[in-house]
């Protein structure tokens, strides 16, 4: 099968009105709106008959397939999942690109997020969709995991932003009201060191792995009021707000001795859920099913017990980033209107209640993002549609694997002490502008 690879330049992605993270809640996509690929030769439309068999690549994010909705999916459509694999999100990226390389036909279907989209589907080794094949409904913020250049690449399966969960009970032993979050930065360290205490600290984070020290970093650039990139693509990392960012985390753990020294050391947001549902730190800031798993019956903490609210802010009053999810088709795939069959219904209406309901994550669909059900069982929604007023990113880029590999080295330097934080960003913006440059000329 040829390969479709894009020539990128800084005009085709500034022209083509390239999509960096929602900060629109409700902005949709019709099947007659701008974003889309149905001008391409080689996009999939949706309709039609289909059958046989697909396989998917999953990561283990979303249990709810394999208990019950692959079953459901058959039925409805009268196609076979031969095999569903679940592997861990940190594996996934290089095994994809060997499969990719090596025109591997043994899966249909992958998950993915914005940066894979992009690496991906710039390298010709995604399917584009046409416009027909976008729900109505679908919520903008959770189309961006699946696009890049002006080109849809899958359909979104929940959307996720992160937001601030805190111990009520830690913080009323503190002397601090439970029921008040803090609103600034500053408020927000004075808590931790009150919080941290008896051998438990007030913050933890996961920053173990390269794609957490990026998502931490790139979250309190944010707060400081920064942008990654500036409007030509030209990185940002030793400006004013990146240099303060780099402190800021530095002085968490070092100065104000108020993170858990194991947040150097955890590589996945559920290892972060477990240490906060467990009581063992009092503020987090994690992706939505944190409430459902600090709500559960294995959990030491509970309904009443757990706040929720938006991330205080450094410079600005709050901001995100986006964690949102998807599935897209392999090129190479031998059956891809099947496998499109399994990419609408994943963000159809039945797959997307059970995802909200069973595990905590946003929906992709407007419709149930509207039902009052939606709320009901994740409270956190209402957060969620506080911080659409608020900057949320995730600049998900062909070379997000790249940058993470870079930036986490310099990031875990400053963190121990061996680099001072304007030197980690100055050495970070040097390594990421010829890789910049690779990709965009």
């Amino acid at each position: 099968m040829p390969r479709h690879q894009s020539i990128l330049t800084r005009r085709s992605l500034l022209g083509g009105g390239l999509v960096l993270g929602g900060t629109a809640l409700a902005g949709c996509v019709s099947p007659g709106g701008s974003a889309g690929s149905s001008a391409s030769p080689s996009a999939l439309s949706s309709g039609g008959e289909a059958g046989g068999e697909i396989s998917i690549l999953d990561d283990n994010t979303n249990q709810v397939f394999q208990n019950g909705l692959i079953e459901t999916f058959q039925e409805q459509t009268g196609i076979t999942v031969r095999n569903y694999e679940m592997a861990n999100f940190n594996d996934l990226h290089d095994r994809f690109a060997t499969m990719f390389a090596g025109q591997d036909t043994s899966y249909d279907v992958i998950m993915t997020w914005a940066g894979w989209s992009a690496e991906f589907g710039q390298a010709g080794w995604l399917q584009p969709l046409a416009q027909d094949s976008l729900p109505a409904d679908v919520i903008r913020p959770a189309l961006d995991a699946v696009s890049w250049d002006d080109t849809v690449y899958g359909l979104p399966k929940f959307a996720s932003v992160q937001t601030m969960f805190w111990n009520k009970e830690h913080f009323e032993r503190a002397g601090l009201d439970p029921d008040a979050a803090p609103e600034s930065w500053d408020e927000f360290v004075a808590a931790a060191k009150k919080l941290t205490t008896d051998g438990r600290y007030g913050y933890t984070c996961d920053m173990g792995n390269p794609a957490g020290a990026y998502q931490n970093f790139l979250r309190t650039m944010l707060l400081c009021g920064g942008e990654l990139y500036d409007a030509d693509y030209t990185p940002q990392l030793d400006s004013e707000a990146g240099v303060e960012a780099m402190t800021k985390l530095v002085e968490l753990y070092r100065d104000h001795e108020v993170m858990n020294p194991a947040s150097l050391q955890i590589t996945n947001a559920s290892d972060l859920v477990e240490v906060f549902s467990q009581g063992n730190t009092s503020i987090v800031f994690n992706w939505p099913f944190q409430w459902s798993v600090a709500t559960s019956d294995a959990a030491t903490t509970s309904a009443a017990t757990v706040g929720n609210g938006l991330i205080p802010g450094i410079n600005v009053r709050s901001a995100s980033i986006d964690g949102s999810e998807g599935y897209a088709i392999s090129a190479f795939s031998e059956n891809k209107s099947a496998a499109l069959k399994w990419l609408e219904f994943a963000a159809s209406a039945t797959s997307q209640r059970e995802i909200v309901e069973k595990e905590g994550w946003f929906p992709v669909s407007q419709e149930i993002l509207d039902d009052p059900a939606t709320e009901e069982a994740l409270p956190v929604v209402a957060t969620y549609e506080q911080s659409t007023e608020y900057v949320t990113r995730r600049y998900g880029t062909p070379w997000s694997n790249e940058l993470d590999q870079l930036l986490s080295v310099h990031v875990n330097r400053a963190m121990n002490g061996d680099e001072e934080p304007a030197a980690a960003m100055r050495a970070s913006q040097q390594e990421l502008l010829p890789v910049v440059e690779k990709y965009l000329g």
